[in-house]
């Protein structure tokens, strides 16, 4: 870049920075508050509170780059054609595409950046705080145990504890299930602990015994040095542990396990989740080029641009709303795979044509008025 190119480019960069470092406190500050139940349910530390609150970051700020983009881009063009430094510096031979390219640097670098938290960065970020969130969840299956009395974990199912340490580690445990008026248990062991499995908490019951009453009413005792007792049953199923399509790296998604199909019931919601982490990345440079053709395509007008930013505004949220739509339709239907790269696509060329096409359209109506007149 020369130096003119350089001195648009920071005009540029400076408002990104500030938008994106604002949409980004926006979104901690909405995160925040979504999980405050972490420390008013579970009376959890502010360290937890914060690692949850950071772990999901990534995908929100990759969510509002192409906005703060878009903002930047209105933002540092206004600035440099309200004092006419665009103006001259193309009234000294800089090219439209000279005047552009600080603007498409920009966007190329921040849909790469974009791009790089998709695939990487917001996967690696999601299966952590999922992990965190399970652990943290989980553990309220001991905090369900108070010391020396009786707890309904469910209707049916009756829990006591002699002693509690907290940490999921009890003592003199007796356990009445009659979920199953057929199949009336009653364990009793000298110990417990809870345990988080791969995708279910369990108790694990040392040294004890079993009594069950059978249909016909006789009672079987058996002794068990260990026994694991599902405690799935009584944890909210949406806090069963595994990984939803947004904490799966892109091979994962495309090349999904039958663990992975069984959870989406199908690989539609896989593949739409893959394309749009692909896609997504494009709408920095799709809403960055809208920005820019509110004050590039026709002529300069020394009123202002008031109505071609208004304008851009509309288009570019209709752009990303359309986006958002498809990429839900696709969840359904993967033809629609296709429309979420077709929309970005059509846009910069649409941006594109606006910026350029007008003088092209100018040129030839002036061409064609000389001949009239000759």
């Amino acid at each position: 870049m020369i130096l003119v190119q350089r001195y648009m480019f920071r005009q540029l960069l400076m408002p990104f920075v500030t938008a994106a470092t604002a949409f980004a406190a926006l979104a901690l500050l909405t995160q925040s508050l979504s999980n405050i139940e972490f420390i008013s349910n579970y009376r959890e530390t502010a360290f937890t509170f914060i690692k949850v609150t950071f772990l999901a970051l990534p995908q929100l700020v990759a969510l509002l780059s192409p906005f703060a983009l878009f903002i930047a881009v209105l933002a540092g063009m206004s600035r440099l054609y309200s004092d006419s430094e665009a103006t001259v510096a193309s009234a000294s031979g800089l090219s439209r595409w000279g005047v552009l390219s600080p603007v498409f640097r920009l966007a190329v670098l921040a849909a790469i950046l974009n791009l790089g938290v998709n695939l990487f960065i917001q996967p690696l970020a999601y299966q952590e705080m999922r992990r965190s969130v399970y652990e943290l969840r989980t553990d309220v299956a001991a905090s369900l145990v108070r010391p020396g009395e009786f707890a309904n974990l469910a209707a049916g199912v009756t829990l006591y504890a002699r002693e509690s340490d907290g940490n999921g580690r009890m003592a003199d445990i007796f356990i009445h299930d009659a979920r199953d008026p057929d199949e009336v248990s009653t364990y009793a062991a000298r110990e417990g602990i809870i345990v988080r499995g791969a995708e279910r908490p369990s108790m694990v019951l040392i040294d004890g015994n079993v009594q069950q009453v059978n249909e016909a009413g006789e009672l079987n005792f058996l002794t068990f040095d260990r026994y694991e007792f599902d405690l799935g049953d009584f944890v909210d199923p949406q806090l069963i542990f595994f990984f939803k399509e947004s904490d799966r790296f892109l091979h994962e998604l495309f090349y999904p396990d039958a663990t992975a199909l069984a959870r989406a019931r199908g690989s539609e919601r896989l593949l739409a989740e893959a394309h749009y982490r692909l896609s997504g990345p494009l709408y920095n440079i799709a809403l960055a080029l809208i920005a820019a053709a509110a004050y590039m395509s026709g002529p300069h007008s020394r009123m202002g641009n008031s109505r071609k930013v208004v304008v851009a505004v509309a288009v570019a949220l209709t752009v990303r709303l359309s986006g958002f739509a498809v990429q839900s339709a696709a969840s359904d239907d993967p033809m629609y795979n296709y429309v979420q790269y077709a929309i970005p696509i059509l846009a910069i060329a649409c941006s594109l044509v606006m910026i350029w096409g007008w003088r092209i359209f100018s040129k030839t109506r002036n061409r064609d008025a000389e001949a009239v007149t000759a």
